[in-house]
């Protein structure tokens, strides 16, 4: 009988950048809106839409959306315009005989710049970073482990982490938010946004159950009070039940939640007022999974009726070590601002540029956050921005086959006081998901060469005894006799545990009837 092999495909990381991209957007005003008076602020917000690999590249098609506000040219009231901008990012991979690439772009906004060039045309420069990660599978090569009398062979398992597998869908949501009774009435909405606080995941056989916090801020002009205005800040629970037949309790899932496509509305109360804010928005949620793996390969092997030759494979199998969250913050103190602020409309943060590194200890990671704070000064309404490195190190162990780390870090929270004097203080509460992979060596028979044909009268019918020696046991025993282990442990009951290994090496073992 032939020796088969199967093809057993081990995942591989083959590459990993972080590459710069500069954007320019020469804008006109939409025609409904009124003239520019004064840039207030100006965000960016990129989307990856598509990340693929062909002929030796990876390639990133997303969009950049620019919300643009703006004190106009009349009672310097505020208006907020919005504008998005296609852009596509592309690195070169190196050659490999790896097949099934799959690539993974992740696109940040490290800096930004407007300038009004007419009331009616603004310019916005973009600086923006993305991170590619692709991945790979190299086939290798396995002796096909059968049950058949012919061969025999000593089995073991290797464990390891299939490739990423990423799956999106998209959840629509209203929500009918009412207003404190310390708030004004709205008479417009200017501009709002939609902050997710990291999720918890509940995982079972095909179905997944995420639980999050969604916060509505919303930049809202007091009704019958002309340049007078309010930020309202409102909390609702988000559960998802997202059912996929990829996911299991026992896999490797992450999951992200983005917000998209929202809009906000004022609406009445039961009593006529307009106390109520009407939001509408959907959530991308992203699923990256890594199914666990285990393969049953021939770590050795001896035919009956063949003298042969194994080959010997050895592979790096790739492990996730573990994932944990952290809860972390940070506070500083902001140098006075200029003009001074008569009261503080809205605070929010962004982080970028987070890397991670094992150090004693732990994992430390690195990084930024942008602080933005919305003011109401004597001069208007003014937005000031202010950088805030960080560095935590996060209790892990370090295990001895590591081989990388990565770290996620999320601001849930913003919390900023304005001081007499102008300054202020800002406390962050941020979310850090770290990651620590490792990899285990493995060796085992990849293929069988040089099979030649054994003499008949080897096999004879004959009773053979042997007496072990201090280093031997069944498997060795029953190769060096080409019997079958099985019933050389049936025919000597008491001889072996269920390792192989012997009990008693002063008693023969009778290895052929």
């Amino acid at each position: 009988m032939p020796i088969t092999t199967n093809e057993i495909m081990i995942p591989k990381k083959i590459f990993t950048a972080r590459v710069d991209k500069d954007l320019e957007l020469d804008a006109t005003i939409p025609e409904f809106s009124p003239d520019v008076s004064r840039i207030v602020k100006v965000d960016c917000t990129p989307f990856t839409e598509s990340v693929t690999v062909q002929d030796g590249k990876a390639t990133l098609k997303g969009k950049a959306v620019y919300d643009i506000l703006y004190e106009t040219d009349y009672k310097r009231r505020l208006r907020c315009c919005n504008f998005v901008q296609e852009f596509s990012q592309t690195v070169s991979l190196p050659k490999s005989n790896a097949v099934n690439m799959q690539a993974f772009a992740e696109t940040e906004c490290e800096r930004i710049s407007c300038k009004l060039l007419s009331p009616r045309r603004v310019s916005v420069k973009v600086g923006l970073a993305t991170s590619f990660d692709v991945e790979s599978e190299v086939p290798t090569k396995a002796v096909a482990v059968t049950d058949d009398k012919s061969a025999f062979f000593r089995k073991k398992t290797i464990g390891f982490d299939g490739k990423t597998v990423k799956h999106e869908s998209v959840y629509k949501f209203s929500e009918s938010l009412a207003l404190a009774q310390s708030e004004k009435a709205v008479g417009e909405i200017v501009c709002g946004r939609i902050d997710i606080r990291t999720p918890a995941l509940t995982l079972s056989s095909g179905r997944a159950e995420i639980k999050s916090v969604a916060t509505v801020h919303t930049l809202c002009e007091e009704e019958n009070g002309e340049g007078k205005y309010f930020t309202s800040v409102k909390s609702f629970p988000i559960s998802i039940d997202c059912s996929n037949e990829a996911i299991g309790e026992h896999k490797q899932i992450s999951a992200r939640l983005i917000p998209t496509e929202y809009s906000f509305a004022p609406e009445l109360d039961q009593y006529g007022e307009s106390r109520v804010i009407k939001s509408d928005f959907s959530l991308v949620l992203c699923l990256k999974i890594n199914e666990q793996f285990a393969h049953t390969v021939a770590d050795d092997m001896f035919e009956k009726s063949f003298d042969s030759t194994p080959v010997r494979a050895t592979v790096s199998l790739p492990h996730a070590h573990s994932k944990t969250e952290s809860s972390f913050s940070t506070e500083s103190k902001l140098p006075p601002i200029s003009p001074k602020p008569e009261s503080l409309l809205d605070a929010s943060a962004r982080a970028f540029g987070t890397t991670s590194l094992a150090v004693d200890g732990g994992i430390k990671a690195n990084g930024s956050f942008v602080v933005t704070l919305l003011c109401d000064t004597a001069e208007g309404v003014q937005s000031f921005d202010y950088p805030l490195p960080f560095e935590k190190v996060f209790s892990q162990e370090i295990p001895m086959d590591f081989t990388s780390a990565t770290a996620e870090v999320t601001p849930d929270e913003v919390i900023a006081t304005l001081h007499s004097d102008g300054s202020a203080t800002v406390r962050i509460i941020a979310t850090a998901k770290i990651c620590v992979y490792t990899e285990s060596e493995s060796s085992f028979i990849s293929e069988v060469t040089k099979r030649t044909a054994r003499s008949e009268e080897c096999d004879e019918p004959m009773l053979v005894y042997c007496f072990p020696t201090e280093d031997e046991d069944l498997w060795s025993i029953a190769k060096l006799y080409r019997a079958d282990p099985e019933s050389i442990k049936a025919a000597n009951p008491s001889h072996f545990d269920e390792s192989g290994a012997l009990f008693d090496r002063s008693k023969p073992i009778l290895v052929k009837t």
